[in-house]
């Protein structure tokens, strides 16, 4: 994008291009290159998988539109609730002894840094984000796809 309009630019310096014409060239580039982000975030997707030694698994996935979306209206706080919730389950339905659980789900909770992955959000990052492994077999795995 910044090539093209630095080409208008230098048409309208050489007398080929009047300012008027140019600023509607340049409009049409930004709104094809703000267009194709949209596009790229409507398709990108927060995946929340936990799961235990014994096969039990929490999915959640999340478009990155959504999110962002959700952000706006409830704020960033309601993003880590989200998170740390669906986290707490995923250890509840795997934890087989009641007193680890609640230092489990309090470990892998303070392993999830909320800033962070808004941060991947935000700058359009794909790939892992959190992978997390308790010496019990829960893991825990954040990603964007």
């Amino acid at each position: 994008m910044k090539e093209e309009i630095l080409r208008i630019l230098k048409m309208v310096e050489e007398g080929k291009l009047d300012a008027e014409k140019a600023y509607d060239m340049i409009e049409i580039i930004q709104k094809k290159d703000f267009s194709k982000t949209e596009q790229k975030n409507k398709e990108r997707i927060l995946k929340i998988l936990v799961s235990s030694p014994n096969n039990d698994e929490i999915k959640i996935n999340l478009p990155i539109d959504f999110i962002k979306n959700m952000i706006k209206a409830a704020g960033p706080m309601f993003i880590q609730k989200m998170v740390s919730q669906s986290i707490q389950k995923g250890i509840r339905i795997s934890s087989q002894e009641g007193e680890n659980n609640k230092s489990n789900s309090q470990n892998f909770i303070e392993g999830v840094d909320i800033n962070m992955i808004l941060s991947a959000i935000e700058s359009g990052l794909v790939g892992e984000i959190v992978n997390i492994q308790s010496s019990n077999g829960d893991k825990v795995y954040i990603g964007i796809e």
